[in-house]
């Protein structure tokens, strides 16, 4: 009797981070569609200090690679999976991956509902000068992805997630994915690729799926999974380090895509 209740309150906990948490990311998309008050004047100051710091620049341009992003939070999660092999701990982190795909297919539907502006080097009213570091100016205008909103960050969203998953499950592990991930947001925001309600709302909404994924329904969602790893270890294993591949691979194929898409 005393173990279901503790559980009902734990979910009974978690929903309510989770739902202070989704609030924060309401305020933040609020804040998004009004960039004028605070995301265009911290832009502009930001960029100011950037143009005047070339070896911060390449520092922060080095950082943001997607694939070393992606090698370095996945190899933290197998890490985390083999650390951890009681079926709890492996459930918890299976229904936090899962949170986190998902978080990322809700960016994207939401990038493309919410009327937000575009990344800050692309943004019109702004006229940033483009650190030399990501590039000539003129061909990443003309580029089809110039125009994109980055609100919220589908890559930020996917590997923010990942990074709650571990560390909800391994906290050293989980902290240290956590830190590296919020780096590379800080510096893509420093270099102008993000304004800095992107960075808080992509952490907000991977934050907000991430607490609910660890609720009883959830959670046992995850047990069901590792029946298939206890039942049929070979394809589980082959499934699950093709996704990994397409996680650390997500930029390139994303860009892939949009290429071919008319």
């Amino acid at each position: 009797m005393a173990e279901p209740m503790a559980r009902r309150l734990s979910d009974l906990h978690r929903l309510t981070q989770a739902t202070a948490l989704f609030l924060l990311f309401v305020g933040t998309s609020f804040l998004a569609l009004n960039p004028d008050w605070i995301d265009r004047p911290l832009a502009k100051a930001i960029n100011t200090v950037a143009s005047n710091q070339p070896f911060a620049t390449r520092l922060a341009s080095g950082a943001i690679h997607p694939t070393t992003e992606g090698a370095i939070v996945v190899s933290l999660l197998w890490c985390c999976w083999f650390s951890h092999v009681g079926p709890e701990s492996r459930a918890r982190l299976v229904s936090g991956v899962c949170a986190a795909v998902l978080a990322a297919f809700v960016a994207h539907f939401l990038q493309d509902t919410l009327p937000t502006t575009p990344k800050p080097i692309f943004d019109p009213a702004l006229r940033l000068q483009i650190p030399d570091v990501l590039g000539d100016a003129a061909v990443l205008r003309s580029a089809p992805f110039a125009g994109s909103p980055g609100f919220p960050s589908e890559r930020a969203v996917l590997f923010v997630g990942l990074a709650i998953a571990i560390l909800l499950v391994h906290f050293e592990l989980g902290l240290l994915a956590l830190v590296y991930a919020l780096l590379v947001e800080l510096a893509r925001v420093y270099l102008g690729l993000h304004y800095p309600t992107n960075a808080l709302g992509s952490l907000t909404l991977a934050a907000t799926l991430a607490w609910l994924s660890q609720t009883r329904p959830s959670l046992e969602l995850g047990a069901l999974i590792l029946l298939w790893e206890r039942g049929a270890a070979p394809s589980f294993y082959l499934c699950s380090f093709q996704l990994s591949y397409l996680i650390i691979a997500f930029q390139e194929l994303r860009e892939l895509a949009e290429s071919l898409l008319p």
